[in-house]
């Protein structure tokens, strides 16, 4: 599939846009589970994001096909499995730990790629993607020691996101990116409330809630920002790329998180910090250029 160069930057930008927006969840999530526990919050994010997409879809919401209503129930699932197991992770794993194993989707999506879409990958994304990678291992250097209880759940967010990405790119060329959106956000928002009552107000009792303008402002970032303009953008503008090269454009989250802690947390950046940066904007760069080499005829 031959994509207009045009077309295919301006939804690149997009999303490294989408990438900015991420960066700075991590912070405010910090901050709104303060006051409330972590499956409650992303229920409460994913029901304000699919008020807004509700509202803005009106009645078109009754007239969605059975095979749009599969296919955006089949993204919500992905995107509840790696939202759950990220956050269910955390307790038990670090956060940079968290983060390089997150992004592991990214070795997942090539051969996911060509399985399920059978769209090929050109060398320069393998080599972009190989770089980026190494960025993201040095950038959070997760140190020495075996796969703990955390991290195992946190792969599991990894193999989420990897379908997710593959079948999005998919999904979107064949139905309403809007209706997706909806579809997905409104599984996320269903399938957290239930998990929600049974974990936390449940099994180990752990459901918190204490109302404050810090915990309004987050859901409200996280709900908006974070979910229904983050997400539906990449829900529309993802499938004028390759997932190849979506990947390696996410791989700038941990940079924007960086940036975001040290502007709203005074959360200076290490040595690793910044040489893995310096690698993942590389990676970014090769994958970017290579298509602008004299001989490059690959399909990306």
């Amino acid at each position: 599939m031959h994509l207009d160069n045009t077309q295919q930057m301006k939804a690149e930008l997009i999303l490294i846009g989408v990438t900015v927006i991420w960066g700075a969840t991590f912070v405010v999530t910090q901050s709104g589970l303060q006051f409330v526990s972590p499956f409650l919050l992303i229920a409460a994010r994913f029901w304000l994001a699919f008020g807004i997409f509700a509202v803005l879809a009106g009645h078109r919401v009754l007239e969605i096909s059975r095979v749009t209503l599969r296919r955006g129930v089949v993204l919500g699932g992905f995107l509840t499995i790696s939202y759950l197991a990220q956050t269910a992770g955390l307790q038990y794993t670090s956060a940079a730990r968290s983060g390089f194993i997150t992004y592991l989707f990214a070795i997942l999506v090539p051969p996911l790629q060509y399985l399920i879409a059978r769209r090929t990958v050109s060398l320069g994304n393998l080599l972009g993607l190989a770089v980026v990678v190494l960025g993201v291992l040095v950038f959070s250097a997760p140190g020495a020691g075996g796969l703990n209880r955390g991290d195992i759940m946190t792969l599991l967010c990894a193999v989420g996101l990897a379908f997710y990405v593959v079948l999005l790119d998919r999904y979107s060329l064949q139905s309403s990116p809007q209706d997706l959106a909806v579809l997905q956000f409104g599984t996320v928002a269903v399938l957290a409330t239930v998990v929600t009552g049974v974990v936390e107000g449940g099994l180990d009792g752990t459901l918190s809630f204490t109302p404050s303008p810090a915990l309004f402002w987050a859901v409200a970032y996280l709900g908006v920002l974070g979910t229904a303009v983050a997400l539906g953008l990449q829900t529309r503008y993802q499938r004028d790329t390759s997932p190849v090269r979506a990947t390696i454009i996410f791989g700038l989250e941990p940079v924007f998180a960086a940036l975001a802690a040290l502007l709203l947390a005074a959360q200076v950046p290490n040595g690793h910090e910044l040489t893995g940066g310096a690698l993942i904007l590389a990676g970014l760069l090769i994958s970017e250029l290579w298509q602008f080499r004299p001989r490059a005829s690959e399909v990306v």
